[in-house]
């Protein structure tokens, strides 16, 4: 069982972009995992882990939330306002950053816009 070919296109996108991206699946569901996401000054790491999950429905299902590295904080380890959530995937312990985008339309909204959600909340330091 693969990825829904959307999702392999946005991937192929992504990598070409630069990013160090990776999804696997299990089920129904799809967990992709970013090495070395940069993060903007105000958080105790430049770079993390990102975790977003998805289903075998992508692009019409939401993406919902995104998760870090479990050691991932505000500066001086201050946490995060919505992130104190710690759960395990694949094999790991994940920061949920219970952050929901209020629309999202498949015909334009994929794992690169959603990126911007997640920029947009690393942004706002609390």
């Amino acid at each position: 069982m693969g990825l829904p070919p959307q999702l392999e296109i946005d991937l192929s996108k992504l990598k070409a972009d630069g990013f160090d991206v990776t999804a696997q699946r299990d089920g129904n569901q799809i967990f992709v995992v970013f090495e070395r996401y940069p993060i903007p000054p105000g958080w105790n790491k430049s770079e993390t882990r990102l975790l977003l999950i998805t289903d075998i429905g992508y692009p019409n299902s939401k993406i919902d939330m995104f998760w870090t590295e479990r050691d991932f904080m505000l500066a001086g380890n201050r946490m995060p306002q919505a992130g104190d959530a710690i759960q395990a995937f694949l094999g790991n312990q994940w920061r949920r950053f219970s952050w929901h985008v209020q629309k999202w339309n498949p015909a334009v909204d994929n794992i690169k816009t959603y990126l911007e959600t997640v920029n947009a909340r690393l942004k706002q330091l609390q």
